[in-house]
């Protein structure tokens, strides 16, 4: 089996990658971390760059194409510039971008199956219309099996921890199942206007999470609401607690939280 240096074992643009990891830290709205609590994250830019940089071939693993030491390198910053924008947490629906990253891969990978056509396992390891599977066995957070789908590949996730098989489960698995489909909730059919309307990606699910997640609370409520009374927030628990300030004297709800 002929291997061919592959990208990340030669150069990365880690100042970009970093640069993005560390941002998402305080990104809330619209990323995965918001799902669930996780202990051990890891960055989606950084999962992102690290599987793109594993899938394409270095320059220097063809030399018919790039016979100097200057070729190569002008040819990996090219790379290099499809990864700094690859890692921006702005780009990470921008199907421009991605679909830029996936041609690179999709180009390395065929060259792989042509190189090792003669492979007495050809047919079955190196297909050409079919990149390779991506499996996680301990996902986690389930960073890296969602960026791996995100750049085209079919992915696989599996723990031992059921908070994160249940993670992975609600981003990787149910959501492509229903991509591009429109609600199915109640409220959502009786408006007829809606299916006239283009669903983009999870777009539809989301809506019926967020009805019938209103409904499990609205019942939680009528069954078991009584059994937590609602708290009167006073100008002495707001003491050292300017977030609390604004609602002294209403009753909120108790909220746990980990």
């Amino acid at each position: 089996m002929t291997h061919k240096r592959k990208l990340i074992e030669v150069a990365l643009p880690l100042e970009a990658i970093n640069k993005a990891s560390a941002r998402e830290k305080s990104i809330r709205h619209g990323h995965p971390s918001t799902l669930h609590l996780w202990w051990a994250r890891r960055p989606l830019a950084a999962a992102r760059a690290v599987i793109f940089a594993q899938m394409v071939d270095d320059p220097s693993a063809h030399p018919d194409l790039f016979p100097t030491a200057k070729k190569q390198e002008k040819e990996r910053q090219r790379l290099f510039r499809i990864i700094e924008e690859l890692v921006l947490w702005e780009n990470t629906t921008n199907e421009t971008v991605l679909q830029a990253a996936r041609d690179e891969i999709w180009q390395s990978w065929r060259y792989t199956c042509a190189e090792n056509a003669d492979h007495p396992c050809a047919k079955e390891l190196f297909d050409r219309h079919k990149l390779p599977a991506f499996h996680d066995p301990f996902a986690g957070g389930g960073a890296l099996p969602l960026e791996a789908q995100r750049l085209g590949l079919e992915s696989y996730a599996s723990d031992l921890n059921p908070v994160a098989v249940l993670i992975n489960k609600a981003m990787i698995e149910i959501p492509p199942k229903f991509a591009g489909r429109p609600p199915v909730n109640p409220e959502s059919r009786r408006d007829k206007s809606l299916f006239a309307r283009e669903w983009k990606g999870a777009q539809g699910l989301a809506e019926d999470v967020r009805y019938y997640g209103k409904w499990m609370r609205d019942e939680a409520e009528k069954r078991i609401g009584h059994l937590y009374p609602k708290i009167e927030v006073t100008a002495e628990m707001a003491k050292g607690r300017p977030d609390l300030k604004p609602y002294v004297g209403k009753s909120l709800t108790v909220i746990a939280w980990l």
